[in-house]
């Protein structure tokens, strides 16, 4: 069997400083494999958007082990959280699409991370993407 995509182990993650410091992640153990589909609940202010912004690189994160398509995003620099959102997506729930883009632009805007797709390509796949 594979490794899973996503393996976390004893992540902790906190805001602030001193004694305004929140811990908002306790120790959180997770391993999540390709194709699974993941529905994460819980109350406002329990950590769910954290993780996620972790997971999607995101952020950095502080403290245990977040392992990405094997590549350890705990502790990664700025750089390194560019380069590994390169290798998966992240969909947010309230779109975060550039309003002053139409839908088509939003979508090549994301194509255009690929190195490897030409201009050519990126007008044949972006319609076909912002239809899906």
């Amino acid at each position: 069997m594979s490794q899973p995509a996503i393996i976390v182990r004893h992540l902790d993650h906190s805001f602030g400083q001193g004694q305004l410091q929140k811990q908002v992640l306790y120790d959180i153990n997770l391993e999540i494999n390709s194709g699974e589909i993941i529905i994460m609940t819980g109350p406002s202010g329990s950590g769910k958007t954290t993780l996620l912004t972790l997971v999607g690189g995101l952020r950095s994160a502080q403290s245990g082990s977040l392992q990405v398509l094997g590549q350890e995003l705990c502790g990664a620099t700025a750089q390194q959280l560019t380069h590994a959102r390169r290798d998966h997506g992240y969909i947010f729930q309230a779109h975060n699409l550039h309003s002053s883009l139409t839908a088509l632009q939003n979508v090549r805007m994301g194509l255009e991370l690929h190195h490897d797709i030409s201009t050519a390509e990126m007008q044949t796949r972006a319609p076909r993407c912002s239809k899906k």
